[in-house]
Formats: structure tokens, C-alpha cells, sequence
């Protein structure tokens, strides 16, 4: 038999829920006590036990508690009719973290016996400094459910959401596996884990026209059809090489009658906006910069410009400017430079800063990384650029 029937204090039937066994996992050293059966189990992506329901005997439970504490019992497979129906395992750093919840449970098969519940944090507190949540519901994801889960991401990320955006942002997380479904036994969930680029995927959407900040036309502020994994949407441009003839060599060597492909210079990436030269600031002489340096066009345009009059009221009273940013950015890059322990040469490094993102809606700074690069310019002489880490 794999259902049995409680019966509450005023004698009401409710409703019927599965049974399975418990059984310990492969890689346990210690004994599953008999007497103890499963009617609810759920993991995490990762394998560890969100939620397991136990019905058993008291005596039965004390001893599994002991095995448990010890690592003799780290890990269990529920069997229904033969079939595993759900497997995890418990770190004993997290079991000290887990909720304990016994009851006694009046059933007509076994009569009186004891409920053991043990349940992750995570399942009542959602972790804001790791952006990660779980909504547990029974049965199938209704409509409700799916608005729970909207608020739930709202909740943990690091970045203001209008709740507008849900269409967009939503199907995106998906796409992303930062939002899965979780099949548990006698229990479901929606598991969020939000990546740390969330913000970049929100301004990228933002710059795609899929999110905005303000009404368009139609009054829509979410658009589906626009929506972008493409973090630096908006912001890269292609310029095509252009074959030249090879350079004149009267003496006849290697290179005759090979065609060259010309370099695309720096000089030229600074004349078409793919390069911001600030070698000329102050902020790069105060900073201590002595060779020239220069930004890239999507570092630029995300962490240094800023302009009052193009972004909401929200931004406008936060004390930000193209100078102040730009100090932040070369600041922290050659406080990271004094800082190096690398005394191998290496040419690039990455560090990090805390910046409020020209997206129309931030408020408070977010960590980011950015690269630096030390090499050689057009005529070999010592120059530094300053990057996105994906960018080359």
C-alpha cells in the first residue's frame, strides 16, 4: 500500500498522501534504522535535501538523528513500489542550520507515530547575499504561483525590478537555468539562484528596448520581442578590416607578393569611439598614471558617463558625475597595480569597484570587475586600457 490517511484532532479525514521507503545512500557507512518511511522529499539542483517528512517511531528517529550528527548517514534514496522517487544528501554543516519539527500523527495503518520534518533555511528565509530562494507548493505551478515566484525574485536581486517587467525578465532567467523548476516527491518548488551579471542583463534589456523605464507610445513599459541575453547590447561596434596593398620593399624579401591585412590602431579605435583616450584628465594624472590610457567604449558608457538630464529623478539626486566616476575608475586601477603580488609580468589584471550603473533605476552601488591591460601602442610605447573582462 502507498497512501495512508490522517485523521485530525476533531476526527475530520484528510487528505491521502504517498508513502516510500528510506533507504541510505551507496556512499553511507552507517545502518538505515528501521521503521521509517518518507512522505515528502525535495532537493536542490545540486543534490543536497531542501525537505524531507518522515513517519516513524520515536526511538527509530533518535537513532537516525545520532547517525546523521555522526556523517555515519549522510545521504538517502526514497523508493516508491520499487522505483526511486527522490535521492539527496545533507552536509553536516548544514544539518546544524536545518529546522527541526517533530508531531505525532494519528494514521488508521500504523496508529500513533511521530513526524520527523527536517527543512532548509532557505525555504522560509530566501539568502539576499547569495541571490538565492526556493518557493515550495504542492501540486502543479498555478497561475498564483508563478506571481509568488516573480515577487521572490524581486525580493533577492541586487537590482531594482519594476514589477511591469515580469514578461521580459522571467523567461530570461529560464533561459539562464537561474530559475528551475524543482519535481520533488509529495512537494515542488521554483529554485532561484541569480547569477552576479544580473544587473548587466537588466541595463542590456534596457538598452535593447525590452525593459523601460518610462512608458513608450503604447503605454507598455515591457517588450518581450526585444529581449536580449546579449550583455553588451547596444554597446559594441564592428568595424570590417580593410585589405591594403603590402607595403613597398624594393630589395625583394619575405613579405613580396603576400597581401597584408592592415592593423586597426589604436589612434584609429580612439578616432571612431570604440576607445576613450583620458589620458588628458585630471583624474588620470591625479590618480598617478604617467603613460597614456584609455577606456573602452562599453566601460565608458556603463560605469564613467553621466548625465543628469538622462536619467530618472531617482539617479539625478545621487551626487554622480562623468569626473567623479571616471576617478573611481582609474583610482581603484592603480591602487590595484601598487597592489599586484604578481611578479611574473603578466600583462593583465583584474580588479574590482563599487559603481551605480547609468541604467535609469539603480540607487546603490553594485560590486563589478573590470580588466586592465598593459602593452604597447602604435609606435611601441607603453600604454594601458582598461576593459570589460570578456572584452580582448
Amino acid at each position: 500500500m502507498t497512501t495512508t490517511e490522517t485523521t485530525d484532532h476533531a476526527g475530520s479525514p484528510q487528505p491521502p498522501f504517498g508513502i516510500a521507503t528510506l533507504e541510505a545512500g551507496p556512499t553511507c557507512t552507517g545502518i538505515m534504522p528501521s521503521g521509517i518511511f518518507c512522505i515528502g522529499a525535495l532537493a536542490a539542483p545540486d543534490g543536497q535535501f531542501l525537505y524531507l517528512s518522515l513517519l516513524g517511531r520515536d526511538t527509530a528517529f533518535q537513532e537516525l538523528r545520532g547517525k546523521m550528527t555522526t556523517g555515519q548517514l549522510h545521504a538517502f534514496i526514497v523508493q516508491q513500489d520499487g522505483k526511486t522517487v527522490a535521492s539527496g544528501w545533507f552536509s553536516r554543516e548544514v544539518l546544524g542550520k536545518m529546522e527541526y519539527h517533530g508531531a505525532k500523527v494519528q494514521t488508521h495503518l500504523f496508529g500513533e507515530v511521530a513526524q520527523m520534518i527536517l527543512y532548509h533555511p532557505l525555504l522560509t528565509t530566501p539568502d539576499k547575499a547569495t541571490q538565492t530562494a526556493a518557493l515550495p507548493y504542492l501540486g502543479q505551478a498555478t497561475a498564483q504561483t508563478l506571481r509568488d515566484t516573480w515577487q521572490l525574485v524581486r525580493h533577492i536581486c541586487e537590482v531594482p525590478l519594476l514589477d511591469e517587467w515580469q514578461a521580459v525578465v522571467m523567461p530570461l532567467l529560464v533561459d539562464l537555468q537561474w530559475l528551475q523548476p524543482l519535481q520533488g516527491f509529495g512537494c515542488n518548488a521554483s529554485y532561484l539562484k541569480l547569477g552576479s551579471n544580473i544587473g548587466g542583463l537588466v541595463s542590456a534589456n534596457i538598452r535593447s528596448g525590452a525593459l523601460r523605464v518610462e512608458p513608450d507610445e503604447a503605454g507598455r513599459l515591457c517588450i518581450p520581442e526585444r529581449m536580449t541575453l546579449d550583455l553588451e547590447y547596444g554597446l559594441s561596434k564592428r568595424h570590417p578590416q580593410q585589405a591594403t596593398p603590402p607595403p613597398g620593399n624594393s630589395g625583394g624579401g619575405l613579405w613580396d607578393d603576400v597581401d597584408v591585412i592592415s592593423v586597426y590602431t589604436r589612434q584609429q579605435a580612439i578616432a571612431d569611439g570604440v576607445l576613450v583616450d583620458v589620458s588628458a584628465s585630471s583624474e588620470a594624472r591625479d590618480a598617478g598614471f604617467k603613460v597614456p590610457v584609455a577606456l573602452t567604449e562599453a566601460v565608458y558608457q556603463r560605469f564613467v558617463a553621466w548625465d543628469n538630464n538622462e536619467v530618472r529623478p531617482e539617479q539625478q539626486a545621487l551626487g554622480q558625475s562623468t569626473a567623479g566616476r571616471l576617478w573611481d575608475v582609474l583610482y581603484m586601477a592603480s591602487l590595484a597595480i601598487r597592489r599586484s603580488s604578481n611578479q611574473r609580468g603578466d600583462s593583465t589584471l583584474l580588479y574590482e569597484l563599487y559603481v551605480i550603473e547609468r541604467d535609469g533605476f539603480s540607487t546603490t552601488p553594485r560590486s563589478i570587475k573590470l580588466k586592465l591591460h598593459s602593452g604597447s601602442g602604435d609606435h611601441a610605447e607603453h600604454v594601458i586600457t582598461i576593459l570589460l573582462p570578456e572584452e580582448d
